[in-house]
Parts: structure tokens; C-alpha cells; sequence
């Protein structure tokens, strides 16, 4: 099995792990959005020719999402009536973390690629 593959199961896992942990309590859509939408771009990167070529761009990308899904995010969710009540800037903090992971992942990529010509350059 090649990494591609193994990676897009994980992705697969991954969401349906986040799916399964949520208990489908999510009955607003745009939650739904803010939930999978990042996932969805980690397997659909998988498809793009850029990111097959190097392993680390598909790995770089998707590291900032589990990473603050695993620990800021499906916590922060998982008591999120608590955190609703509790907090002014619940909406605003569960639309923000996804959302940075997303972009910490994308700015990762970018970074490995100036990284990269930079290397280039020199050698």
C-alpha cells in the first residue's frame, strides 16, 4: 500500500472518528461546515497532483488540523453547551479553530516550499 492510500484512510478514520465522538449532536449546519470542511480538504488534497508529489506537503498540510482537532477543538466541541452558556465568543471561537488549522497547514506547505527553492538556490 502506498502513502497516498494510507493516507487518505486515515483521513477517512479521522473523520469518521470525529463523527462517531460527536454523536451527530450537530444539528446546525454551518457547525457541520466549520467541522468537516477542513477534513474534507485534507483528503481532497490527497487527489492534487502538487501534494502527491512529495509526501511531506500532504503531511505539512494535515498536521495543524488533527493536531488542534485532537486538542483544542473536538474538546472545546465536545462541551460546547457548557462553553455556549459560559461565553460570549462561543460561535466566533468554534468558526477560529478550524479555520487556523486550516491555514496553519497551508502556510506550513508554503514555508517547506521557500524552504525548499532556498535549498535550491545554495546547492
Amino acid at each position: 500500500m502506498n502513502f497516498t492510500a494510507t493516507y487518505r484512510i486515515f483521513t477517512a478514520l479521522f473523520m469518521l472518528m470525529v463523527t462517531i465522538g460527536l454523536g451527530m449532536t450537530l444539528n446546525d449546519f454551518t457547525l457541520v461546515i466549520y467541522v468537516f470542511v477542513p477534513l474534507l480538504l485534507m483528503q481532497g488534497m490527497s487527489f492534487m497532483p502538487f501534494f502527491k508529489q512529495r509526501k511531506l506537503r500532504l503531511i505539512l498540510f494535515a498536521a495543524p488540523i488533527v493536531i488542534l482537532y485532537c486538542f483544542g477543538f473536538y474538546p472545546w466541541i465536545t462541551n460546547y453547551q457548557e462553553v455556549a452558556v459560559s461565553s460570549s465568543t462561543s460561535t466566533l471561537d468554534f468558526i477560529i479553530i478550524p479555520v487556523w488549522a486550516t491555514f496553519y497547514g497551508a502556510g506550513f506547505v508554503v514555508l517547506h516550499e521557500i524552504g525548499l527553492g532556498v535549498a535550491r538556490a545554495f546547492n
